[in-house]
């Protein structure tokens, strides 16, 4: 659902500073994916960040222990 509003508020907000032609709504449509792409992918790492930091420290102690 916020990703769907997020989308909604840029494409809003480029095609508001482009006006409404075709180059203007072909321009919103590409930033305003690559925006959400943007924060997914943040999203995504948020998500897996503590995974992740399992992962390190797990390696850290094997390595070290070695």
């Amino acid at each position: 659902m916020m990703m769907e509003v997020l989308f909604l508020l840029i494409f809003v907000g480029v095609l508001f500073f482009t006006g409404l032609t075709v180059l203007g709504v072909v321009l919103s449509i590409g930033l305003s994916f690559l925006f959400v792409l943007a924060f997914g992918m943040l999203a995504v790492f948020l998500k897996m960040l503590p995974w992740l930091l399992i992962i390190m420290i797990g390696i850290w102690l094997f390595k070290k222990n070695t």
